[in-house]
This record gives structure tokens, sequence and C-alpha cells, in this order.
């Protein structure tokens, strides 16, 4: 399950432990009705995330797109070193900022 936390930059999702292709109808439900666009932020906190697939990386580039692609402001924080080398390996960190 995929915890919300509205924040006074924009919007806190704290991931489950699995990030898969089970997941991919709530989190989009997560920011789907929500504001995108400059001043918006997303931060996805991936700190409970011990593993991810395919799926969870389109998840990632579909909510870059709701947000404007290129002038995003989506940050992937509290990965662990498996995490940040798969979007490492990804480009993700071309296109995300990975903290």
């Amino acid at each position: 399950m995929i915890v919300v936390e509205e924040t006074d930059r924009g919007v806190k999702l704290r991931l489950p432990a699995e990030v898969d292709y089970k997941l991919q109808q709530e989190f989009r439900k997560c920011y789907r009705d929500r504001p995108a666009g400059p001043g918006v932020s997303y931060e996805i906190d991936f700190q409970a995330v011990i593993s991810i697939d395919s799926s969870a990386l389109g998840m990632l580039l579909l909510l870059r797109s709701h947000c404007g692609d290129d002038d995003s402001d989506i940050h992937l924080i509290n990965c662990n070193p498996t995490i940040k080398r798969v979007f490492k390996i990804a480009r993700f960190n071309t296109m995300f900022n990975v903290d």
C-alpha cells in the first residue's frame, strides 16, 4: 500500500517493500487527480523498498510525463544502493533527482 502525504512542497509517496506491476493502478491514482507542473514537487520515498521491476520504472516515467517531463520536480529519496544502481543503469539519474 502506498502512503500519500501532502506537504508544503507538494506530494510525498511512501512506497511498500515491493514495487511491481501489481502496484500500477494504485500508483496512478496517487497522482492522477493532483496538480502538476511548475511549483509542484513529488517525493517518492523508497525507504521500505527492497525490490523493483521494470514496470516500476514505467510508473515513474508516467508520473514524469504527468508532471511535465523536463519541467517536472520529482525526487526519488531514501534509495538503497541496489535501487540506485538500477536507476543509474536505466539513466533515471538524468531524468529524476535521485537522493
